[in-house]
């Protein structure tokens, strides 16, 4: 009303009205008795009473104003759009108000409000506000109804209870605990902000590590990440988890700021400028605690409704590293998987599972459709993966990291994922569907896998093709991009159960193009490592060959060489231009002992004709085991300084007691081999930490070894193969 006041100075609000007051019983005006200033006075009068909606409020029309992205060119346009929208607005509310105001005033002779209510007036205004500045979504081509998907889901379940029933006969399956109860409030729990703020660290720039991605210009999430100034670790808490900022300065590092997130977990985060952005599982029901669910299990677990899950992201501002804040979080249904981040956006992937022993009923979508944000996906927003009937979906989001305000694009896959693939322009999502025959993954006629291509630009997604074949895939790294076509390898298991081996290229719609099987009978694909058009993966039961295909010709792939050695490689990393690292398990000789399985680290050559041989080996402490087993993200390589680093859980036996010491370990190669240059439990500062949450990053010249709660040793790097020194 300040606006309005301002261009007529002869209405003040300490002028009493003329006519009509609240409690005026006269009866209505006739519309000749209203003056311009009669009207006014009436609107000021009841908005005393009525409280506006939240949307509109100043604020929240200026933030929704600001969350419309216009091209330049448009920017005229646009403001006079809004202007004539806001004059709409205003106009609307005003008469409203004042209808509101006389039909009020028209009732009874006691003035009783029959006719409209203030609950009403906010219900509009709601409506409103949830469609005030959001983007339609776009309708996906074969997208499905509520009622369509609701069919294919009890379809599913009712033809699955009877075999579920008869497994867990077989295979009972304990309840699992119920989690803790609900968390505290969010809060910014920082330490206070050093007082020499700038650190004597010389590092400190632009020269430092990153998580070890598969696709270059595809980001990957981890448990440590540095922006070269800071350090930021993750570490579980009390009441969810808590973020740490470390200014790094060798083994006077000290942490400066933390801050808490209540109610979750963290699986991974990302660094983005002066955001992190930090995923993970919500406390919300015992459904959190059941280990390793993926296709072909949920149904196993008791016929539960397991969509209670649900991940979360949280979005925290360290613009002040001294005092981080959560600025926004955002919710998707089901399991965390996978995310990426490309193109300036973040894309996380989730997998919901609807399953129970009743059928879900078509008037109540909110039990059996995926929400994002609180707010189930649109008919138009849910598609489905191949054409059999299913009881699960992979939920797609993608979030920009510039403007994280809102979800920007969401997409519900009736169908779920498993392996997930992400080229700088292209999702590959492969998942089994041995589930779908009742055969769980002991039934080798089932052995069957999809694969189905999304497209993402700008935050947006759309499913575009999808195949399946014999076999199955159980790593991102079985699968590559090259020159528009799609390679992979994968392992089949016949009737017989025989294993064979093989690699695929199909083109942008993943129609075939070439194939070489029949690779490795009798063996397994364990790792598997792409450089441009050369597939390297490594196969193992008895011995452990490398097999190198050539894909330039995408209809006649061709193998070049074939390398058998003893032992298996359970990780493949490139290691300069004609090199390989294998990181995997052999048979050691220590002390006139025999040991099997113990981590062996390869490094292969590859000379010009593409054949490969091994240069050296070296094999960890006797029984040691590796963190490359289980998570490629955990691994250092710097291949430009030659450097690739590790954790190790080793195992030993000492005064009639099994012991187990878990560190790390870093090795340089030295002319044509790998020499160990750090080793923690030299120093004597290991702690009790776990191996799979130990990782090493790189600063200028000094090597951080970080636990979740910060540095645990800082080493300065040597050039020259030399042991390497505390920093």
């Amino acid at each position: 009303m300040s606006e309005y006041n301002e261009n007529d100075k002869n209405i003040t609000n300490n002028e009493e009205p003329k006519i009509w007051s609240a409690g005026n019983d006269a009866g209505l005006p006739q519309p000749d008795q209203l003056t311009e200033e009669d009207i006014y006075r009436i609107l000021q009068d009841d908005a005393q009473d009525i409280e506006p909606p939240a949307s509109l409020s100043p604020a929240q029309i200026e933030k929704k104003l600001q969350n419309v992205v216009q091209d330049e060119t448009r920017k005229r346009s646009k403001w006079v759009y809004i202007a004539g929208m806001a004059a709409c607005l205003v106009f609307g509310v005003m008469a409203g108000l004042i209808t509101f105001s006389l039909i009020n005033r028209g009732g009874d002779e006691q003035g009783s409000k029959t006719v409209f209510t203030d609950k009403a007036v906010e219900s509009d205004a709601s409506v409103a506000e949830d469609t005030a500045g959001e983007v339609e979504p776009e309708e996906h081509e074969g997208s499905l109804s509520y009622d369509e998907v609701c069919d294919i889901i009890n379809k599913y379940n009712a033809e699955n209870r009877s075999a579920r029933e008869e497994i867990i006969e077989d295979y009972a399956v304990g309840e699992s605990s119920d989690m803790a109860e609900e968390a505290a409030p969010a809060t910014n729990d920082s330490a206070p902000a050093s007082d020499d703020s700038k650190s004597d660290y010389a590092g400190a720039a632009e020269d430092y590590s990153d998580t070890d991605k598969q696709v270059e210009g595809v980001d990957e999430g981890d448990i440590v990440k540095t922006d070269g100034k800071h350090i930021f670790t993750v570490e579980p808490s009390t009441f969810g988890f808590r973020i740490h900022v470390i200014e790094p300065n060798g083994n006077k590092s000290k942490e400066i700021g933390r801050v808490e997130i209540p109610g979750c977990n963290c699986e991974e985060m990302y660094l983005v400028g002066d955001r992190i952005f930090a995923i993970g599982l919500e406390w919300r029901n015992g459904n959190e605690n059941m280990p390793g669910i993926r296709e072909g299990f949920s149904r196993y677990y008791g016929g539960r409704d397991l969509s209670g899950s649900r991940t979360v992201t949280t979005v925290v501002d360290i613009s002040d590293p001294s005092a981080p804040k959560i600025e926004k979080t955002h919710t998707q249904t089901g399991r965390y998987n996978t995310s990426r981040i490309s193109d300036r956006f973040l894309y996380v992937f989730t997998e919901d599972w609807y399953e129970r022993e009743t059928d879900y009923e078509k008037d109540k979508p909110e039990e059996f459709i995926p929400q994002i944000d609180g707010d189930m996906c649109e008919p138009g927003c849910i598609v489905r993966a191949g054409d059999r009937d299913i009881n699960n979906y992979m939920v797609m989001t993608s979030l920009s990291v510039e403007d994280p305000d809102r979800i920007t694009d969401r997409l519900a896959v009736l169908g779920g994922g498993a392996t997930y693939y992400v080229s700088t322009e292209n999702i590959y999502i492969a998942r089994p569907e041995a589930g779908n025959d009742r055969g769980w993954f002991w039934d080798t006629a089932s052995d069957i896998t999809s694969i189905t291509k999304f497209r993402y630009n700008d935050g947006k997604i759309k499913k575009v093709a999808e195949t399946t074949f014999r076999g199955s895939i159980s790593d991102s790294y079985y699968m590559h991009e090259y020159q528009g076509n799609f390679c992979f390898v994968y392992t089949s298991r016949g009737r017989s159960g025989a294993t064979t081996n093989g690699l695929c290229v199909v083109d942008g719609d993943l129609k075939p193009l070439g194939e070489i099987d029949k690779i490795g009978v009798g063996e397994q694909i364990y790792a598997s490592y792409f450089i441009d058009n050369m597939a390297y993966f490594v196969t193992y039961r008895n011995t452990d060959p490398v097999f190198a295909v050539d894909i330039s010709d995408p209809t006649r792939p061709e193998l070049k060489s074939e390398l058998k050695l003893p032992g298996f490689s359970s990780y493949l990393h490139s290691f300069g231009t004609d090199k390989l690292i294998g990181i995997g398990y052999g048979d050691n000789e220590t002390d006139g002992m025999t040991w099997d399985d113990t981590t062996k680290i390869s490094l292969f050559e590859i000379g010009k004709d593409y054949d490969i041989k091994e240069l050296s080996k070296v094999f960890a402490e006797k029984g040691a085991r590796n963190i490359a087993d289980f998570n490629h993200k955990a691994v250092f390589v710097d291949e430009d300084r030659e450097l690739v680093g590790f954790a190790l859980m080793s195992y030993d036996y000492e005064d009639g007691e099994n012991t187990h010491l878990e560190h790390y370990v870093v090795y340089k190669l030295k002319g044509d081999k790998l020499v160990k240059v750090m080793d923690e439990k030299n120093d004597g500062d290991v702690d009790g930490v776990s191996f799979l949450n130990l990782r090493g990053v790189r600063i200028g010249e000094t090597f951080y070894v970080c636990d979740p709660t910060g540095v645990q040793t800082a080493y300065a790097i040597s050039g020259d193969g030399s042991k390497w020194k505390k920093a």
